[in-house]
């Protein structure tokens, strides 16, 4: 599963983290590609589930992060 999203990823330039369950990524085209994407993954298998939140500001691992050249 993961590796789909990491291909995807690098063929945009985009960031992807991964830190036993937790992952961080950064998206550079539409909020609506995004969330297809994320649906998209929800399929994959019936007992794995993606929460996600998308915004400018975020936490992750215990760390406040914040892009301010992103979604407005």
């Amino acid at each position: 599963m993961a590796k789909n999203i990491v291909e995807e990823q690098t063929k945009t330039g985009d960031f992807y983290g991964r830190y036993i369950d937790d992952i961080f990524m950064t998206w550079n085209r539409s909020e609506e590609e995004l969330r297809k994407l994320l649906d998209d993954v929800n399929t994959w298998h019936p007992n794995i589930k993606l929460d996600y939140k998308i915004s400018n500001s975020l936490p992750f691992l215990d760390v406040q992060l914040t892009n301010n050249n992103g979604f407005s």
